[in-house]
Formats: structure tokens, C-alpha cells, sequence
């Protein structure tokens, strides 16, 4: 279908109906002529379309990785904390720019502490200590949403 002219019948998208109560005589002139676009206009539009597919892959990079150093190395891979912590990471941290944040710098400190924790096993108590309290507080965060 053409933008320039539509006919009897066709349909109206959301967004047409919502620029109608914005602005009915630029809807109309958008109708007659097509949608004009400034150059401003272009370059603001292709801004955010970096921006979306820069989120994107900062998203794919954070999950693309579905290690978990700590957890795995104190409880198993296989554990209940274990799968909680990874829940929480895909539920929530993942859903969020500084949640991305923290799991990549993660992924970056993480393997170092086990090989500390694999040379001094008080650590590794302390840290089994304090991972209980964090797993308790994904829990609650988590709710009633389903473990895998």
C-alpha cells in the first residue's frame, strides 16, 4: 500500500489513532503527502537505533556466558543455591542495565576468588556463610516464580 494514499477501508494503526488526538492536521498531511521527515529527525532516529542495538548486544553478551563461579565451586552445579543465584541472574539482574553491569564484573573477579577460596578453605566456610544469606534474599526477591 502506498503511503501517500490511502483508500476507503484500509486499516489504522495504533499509532496513527494516537497522533490523531496529538495533532489531527499533521496526521492529515501525513496522510495526502507521507510522512516527512527531517534530516534532525533521521539522525535522532538512527541514534536510537544504535543505542537499541548497542543494549542489544550487552544483553546477548550477559547471557550468552551462564557460568557461576562462586555458587558452583561452594555448593555443586547442580545445588538448589546454586540454581537460585542463576535464577535470580536471568529473572532479574539480567533485565536491568546495572545488572548487567554487575554480572560482567563479575565474570571478570569471580574465577580469581575461587582460586583463592581453592587455597584457603576458612574462606570458603565465610563465603558459604554469607552466599546462605544472599541465596535467602533471591529467594524472597524471586517469590513465586519457578525455579528451573
Amino acid at each position: 500500500m502506498s503511503k501517500l494514499r490511502k483508500g476507503l477501508g484500509d486499516e489504522v494503526s495504533a499509532t496513527e489513532l494516537a497522533e490523531m488526538g496529538f495533532c489531527e492536521k499533521r496526521v492529515q498531511l501525513a496522510y495526502i503527502y507521507g510522512e516527512q521527515v527531517t534530516p534532525e529527525q533521521r539522525q535522532a532516529m538512527a541514534r536510537g537505533q544504535e543505542a537499541h542495538q548497542r543494549y542489544l548486544e550487552e544483553g546477548l553478551a550477559a547471557t550468552s556466558d551462564r557460568r557461576c563461579f562462586v555458587a558452583t565451586f561452594v555448593f555443586g552445579p547442580e545445588a538448589w543455591e546454586t540454581q537460585v543465584l542463576r535464577a535470580y541472574r536471568d529473572t532479574v539482574l539480567l533485565h536491568r542495565r546495572w545488572g548487567r553491569a554487575l554480572v560482567a564484573a563479575y565474570y571478570r573477579v569471580a574465577p580469581t576468588g575461587c582460586r583463592v577460596m581453592e587455597r584457603s578453605p576458612a574462606t570458603v566456610v565465610g563465603v558459604c556463610r554469607l552466599l546462605r544469606i544472599v541465596v535467602a534474599r533471591c529467594e524472597k526477591v524471586l517469590g513465586n516464580r519457578s525455579l528451573p
